[in-house]
């Protein structure tokens, strides 16, 4: 009797690859993940002893608002950065080898999840001592750290995709996710800015997605349950958009990889 087909046969080599991933964002480093670490710390640092004595009139809390956005931006600034270059560090074994293009990319996005979740892990406790310990709305975390998971992966996969096309994308998107970074509410509230523009900024998913999760950690009003279903399905459809691109285009970036 033959066996039925698998419906994603690569699944092996897309674990096996981000294993890789993880064991080379590591290599050479002594500490090794401690010091994923140092720049949300550093930036927690810099962030507080700004704007504590004017933010932290108008939060409850906030040290652990500002540590959650941290972690959860952290996530996503480097997840998609280090995926957008993925296909040029593989360029070799992809110009030699017939495997979906999507997987390096899907791998790197998995590595820094990886480092991200062992931040989470060392967040919850922080958490806990600032008197914040697990509770019923932490249940929801799971939910919301695969609507950014979703969301982050569908668009390293045109982020990738871009940077094969054009040697300055790196460049650009530093540019673009640092204006993005202000235009997201991580060490601010919007209950600051002013109504017509806070509808604005709330057009940002990531924007939802940290609200969401300051809500199902300290207690705080959080987004919509519509909100948070139209996110789920906007990252879905992101990522097979991303996946049916990638594949589409895989004879154009092969030509583009080989300069």
């Amino acid at each position: 009797m033959s066996r039925a087909p698998e419906r994603f046969p690569y699944g092996h080599l897309l674990w096996e690859m981000a294993y890789a991933e993880i064991r080379l964002r590591d290599q050479g480093s002594l500490l090794g993940f401690v010091w994923t670490l140092l720049h949300p710390a550093l930036m927690f640092a810099v962030l507080y002893g700004l704007f504590i004595h004017w933010l932290g009139r108008f939060v409850p809390d906030y040290a652990a608002y500002l540590l959650i956005g941290l972690v959860l931006w952290n996530f996503f600034q480097r997840a998609t950065s280090y995926a957008m270059t993925s296909l040029r560090r593989y360029q070799g074994l992809l110009r030699n080898y017939r495997f979906p293009r999507e997987i390096p990319i899907l791998a790197s996005v998995a590595a820094v999840q990886w480092s991200s979740l062992l931040e989470l892990a060392v967040l919850s406790a922080v958490l806990a001592l600032l008197g914040h310990p697990p509770g019923r709305g932490w249940l929801e975390l799971p939910v919301l750290l695969l609507i950014l998971l979703l969301l982050v992966s569908g668009l390293s996969l045109f982020l990738a995709v871009l940077a094969a096309e054009f040697q300055d994308m790196e460049r650009v998107w530093e540019i673009v996710s640092t204006a993005l970074f202000y235009l997201t509410p991580v060490f601010y509230p919007l209950s600051l800015i002013e109504p017509v523009k806070r509808r604005w900024l709330m057009l940002n998913p990531l924007a939802i997605v940290l609200s969401a999760a300051r809500g199902a950690a300290l207690g705080t009003p959080p987004p919509s349950r519509l909100a948070l279903c139209s996110l789920l399905a906007l990252g879905a459809a992101a990522c097979a958009a991303g996946v049916w691109t990638v594949r589409r285009l895989t004879f154009r970036l092969a030509d583009k990889l080989m300069v």
